[in-house]
């Protein structure tokens, strides 16, 4: 299942999908900067509960953490999202993040979950991630994936 995938003329494509390894199922952010992988990678973990079109922005989560490497940063991050879509219920419809290093800052904004607008309310207790990887490729483009096991 992909995302909307986001067009500029001449540059790599930013988008979000989700992948099976083993079978396990994975979610992966490509971008043309790190932050954009970033953020797409927890558009595509958001989207295993909520397609994010659905949903709107009421509501903003605020997260800053650091790490040693940027694989665990983006472990960590995805922690952070899913700790909020578990404990405060909240569905996502887009993300921004800022990196200073192995500095993350990061918005994500979206609504409580509610079952009319979002359908059946999948209740999320946590997750756990394995196979994390943060690489950059060929014409720069970043890619951030991990597998998921909710």
């Amino acid at each position: 299942m992909n995302a909307e995938v986001v067009h500029a003329e001449g540059k790599p494509r930013t988008h979000w999908e989700h992948f099976t390894r083993d079978g396990q199922l994975g979610v992966r952010g490509v971008g043309r900067s790190l932050e954009q992988a970033f953020e797409m990678a927890a558009l595509g973990l958001s989207a295993l509960i909520t397609d994010p079109r659905s949903v709107e922005t009421h509501e903003e989560l605020e997260v800053s953490c650091q790490s040693v490497d940027h694989d665990e940063l983006l472990a960590d991050w995805l922690r952070e999202v899913v700790g909020a879509m578990a404990s405060r219920r909240l569905r996502f419809q887009c993300f921004v993040v800022r990196l200073d290093g192995l500095n993350l800052f990061g918005h994500g904004f979206g609504e409580r979950a509610g079952a009319e607008r979002h359908g059946l309310d999948v209740a999320v207790t946590g997750a756990s991630f394995t196979s994390v990887s943060v690489r950059q490729g060929p014409g720069g483009v970043w890619t951030a994936e991990a597998l998921v096991d909710l």
